[in-house]
């Protein structure tokens, strides 16, 4: 119990520290999911429901931003403070997942032979809270998202699959807790969905014999997941007039398979199917394109893309998804080899067992290894990225330590080896957060509080409509001062409509005035960074603000009013 107590008072710590760290770090996902908490607030539901967005966490955000009631300055903080509980429920629910699996390691061990050496309890505590901290650290407790409470549903639902399938007479309600736990899964992402119908899966084939007895309760369990994702699921199939549980899973299938545009998609390239309602595209050179329609945010096109990808639908071609496929298996392979100490670490365990009694432990396990597979099999469809892994590697490596069966001679170094790992990991944690208290962060947000606070004392309204030059899906500025962009330069034509003379910026401006804009903003290099961009331009370098253009106050971006 010491040891637990050890890792708790690290993760809570570490947590803590990356948390007040990276306060004001701000991307364009948290900003959907705040605007979508802010339309909850307001009580306006025809802008809750959405498509794209997971539908737990916004509610979460709005319980938070409803009681501390922020200021311009203090909402990001309070935002990211969220994470905080959210990370103490991912440690409960890691803790309940390691404790079924050892409990389920303490039934294989009296067919095992006696030369054969388990891992001790203490030193897998070790090692399992270590890979915890460096897994769930970053982009999980640093990025405002709902990955920490897929992490709590997916290691929660595995630690009741374990104790399911080691007892025979368990009581109901654990079948219940199960439904309960995959129905809140799939509130917080879709993925947890069709995920949610493996883990039955995988607990019907491992009832065997006991199937028919436990079908009861195996039903209990699929009712309390149906009556917990069928309002939201009958919400979205509603809205967008067929059967849907979530559109997102279809966008990313598009746009990573056959590299479409995540913004201003307008039928192009033939055969990606027919837009229903997309943006207006005002002018060509430089490409000015307008949205203001019925989604009152601040920036409407990731607000919900579904609204505006609505038609798309490329045709498949099965040699092209297979190559997308490999490629993200492969960007997987790479994520699973990290980090370094901790491979090294499991190739000397495994390296000291009895491999042959390890296979065998290992297959007891197989319905988790199935689980985690079937996961990064989905994954790999639309895009692998690192905050998607966390609970996944966790099964996968579990089943892996309950299942070595170390050498008597090599047995003792375990210890040391598990020591020298979790030193190693807990080091690379820490020593991440300190450089970050260091270095700070590309994506801070306090450019984006200085250009809104600017923009207010400019006289500019809550709900004013605006155009917005250079800012592309980092425009952040108009949620913190409760505008609303209808219509944009990207990024990458930000510095063509400089380099263009008087006459064709005025009929650009003009365009601005017929979208519904009263005033345009412009990235002229106040420190706001694109995420859209690999290599950022130096917008600053290429602006040329003339007559007309007012800096904003505070700040090096300029503004012109077009009434």
């Amino acid at each position: 119990m010491g040891i637990r107590w050890l890792f708790r008072c690290l993760a809570v710590a570490l947590a803590l520290a990356q948390i007040v760290v990276g306060r004001n770090t701000f991307g364009p996902d948290p900003r959907s999911y705040l605007e979508l908490a802010r339309a909850i607030l307001r009580h306006d539901w025809a802008m809750v429901i959405n498509a794209y967005w997971s539908a737990l966490y916004p509610w979460l955000l709005a319980a938070a931003l409803g009681v501390v009631k922020p200021s311009l300055r203090w909402e990001f903080p309070v935002a990211h403070a969220l994470s905080f509980p959210m990370y103490l429920a991912a440690i409960a629910a890691f803790e309940f997942f390691w404790t079924s699996l050892l409990r389920r390691r303490e039934l294989t061990m009296p067919g095992a032979a006696l030369k054969d050496i388990p891992i001790a309890s203490a030193q897998m505590w070790v090692l399992g809270y270590s890979l915890f901290i460096w897994a769930t650290m970053g982009d999980l407790v640093l990025l405002m998202n709902p990955d920490l409470l897929v992490a709590t549903s997916v290691l929660l639902a595995a630690g009741l699959l374990l104790r399911l399938e080691i007892a025979e007479g368990t009581s109901w309600s654990v079948y219940l807790w199960l439904g309960i736990c995959l129905g809140f899964g799939y509130l917080a992402k879709a993925i947890l969905f069709p995920m949610a119908f493996v883990f039955l899966a995988m607990l019907i084939a491992t009832s065997g014999r006991s199937l028919r007895q436990r079908s009861p309760r195996i039903a209990l369990a699929l009712l309390a997941f149906m009556v917990i994702a069928l309002p939201e699921i009958a919400l979205l199939s509603h809205s967008k007039g067929r059967i849907t549980f979530s559109d997102t899973g279809k966008l990313n299938l598009a746009w990573f398979n056959y590299n479409l545009p995540y913004r201003n998609w307008r039928g192009d390239p033939p055969g990606t199917g027919t837009p229903l309602h997309p943006t207006r595209k005002l002018f060509d050179h430089p490409a000015v394109y307008e949205f203001n329609g019925p989604l009152r945010s601040s920036y409407p096109p990731w607000f919900d893309p579904t609204y505006w990808n609505d038609g798309l639908s490329p045709t498949f071609r099965f040699g092209t998804v297979a190559r997308h496929v490999l490629h993200e298996l492969f960007v997987l392979g790479t994520m699973l080899l990290h980090p370094t100490a901790w491979l090294v670490g499991m190739f000397l365990i495994l390296l000291g067992s009895d491999l042959k009694e390890t296979l065998r432990g290992v297959a007891i396990y197989w319905y988790l290894i199935v689980t985690a597979a079937v996961a990064f099999t989905l994954f790999s469809l639309t895009v692998v990225q690192g905050r998607f892994l966390p609970p996944w590697e966790l099964l996968i490596w579990g089943s892996v330590l309950a299942s070595v069966r170390l050498r008597p001679a090599t047995a003792p170094l375990c210890r040391w080896l598990a020591a020298l790992v979790s030193l190693a990991l807990i080091a690379a944690v820490a020593y991440m957060v300190y450089g970050e208290s260091i270095h700070g962060f590309h994506n801070d947000a306090t450019a984006e509080y200085v250009t809104a606070e600017g923009l207010k004392q400019m006289g500019l309204q809550p709900g004013t409509k605006v155009g917005a030059i250079g800012f592309d899906m980092d425009a952040h500025w108009p949620y913190l001062a409760r505008l609303d962009v209808v219509a944009e330069i990207g990024t990458d034509e930000t510095c063509l409509f400089w380099s263009e003379p008087p006459a064709v910026q005025t009929q650009v401006l003009e365009k601005f005035t017929q979208a519904g804009a009263s005033v345009v903003v412009a990235n002229t290099g106040g420190g706001i960074r694109t995420t859209s961009r690999a290599v950022p331009l130096d917008l600053a370098g290429c602006s040329r603000p003339g007559t007309g253009w007012r800096k904003v106050e505070g700040s090096p971006n300029h503004v012109f009013f077009l009434k």
